[in-house]
C-alpha cells in the first residue's frame, strides 16, 4: 500500500498540476476526463499528461475511468511543551 500524499507534495507540482488537483479535489465521487476539461482550461493531451503524472506522484488514483485526488495527510501539531 502507498503512503499517503501530503501537502509537501502537492506544493512542490508545477502550477497546472496543483490545479488539476484542486479539480479532482472538488468532486469528491470523481472526474472523468471529459468532465475535468469543462473545469480546467489546458488541452486534454495536456490534462491526460498532469493526471499522469499526479498519478506518480501519488497524488491521484484512477478507477473505472474516473479520477480522484488523493487525500492528503494533514500535519497534526506537535503538542506544547508538557505542563509541570
Amino acid at each position: 500500500m502507498q503512503p499517503r500524499a501530503d501537502s509537501a507534495t502537492l506544493n512542490v507540482q508545477p502550477r497546472q498540476r496543483r490545479v488539476v488537483y484542486e479539480g479532482l479535489a472538488a468532486v469528491p465521487d470523481g472526474s472523468s476526463v471529459k468532465d475535468l476539461l469543462t473545469r480546467v482550461d489546458i488541452s486534454e493531451v495536456e490534462l491526460r499528461e498532469t493526471l499522469r503524472r499526479l498519478d506518480a506522484a501519488g497524488l491521484a488514483r484512477r478507477m473505472k475511468g474516473t479520477w480522484r485526488a488523493v487525500p492528503l495527510e494533514t500535519a497534526e501539531a506537535e503538542p506544547a511543551e508538557a505542563e509541570a
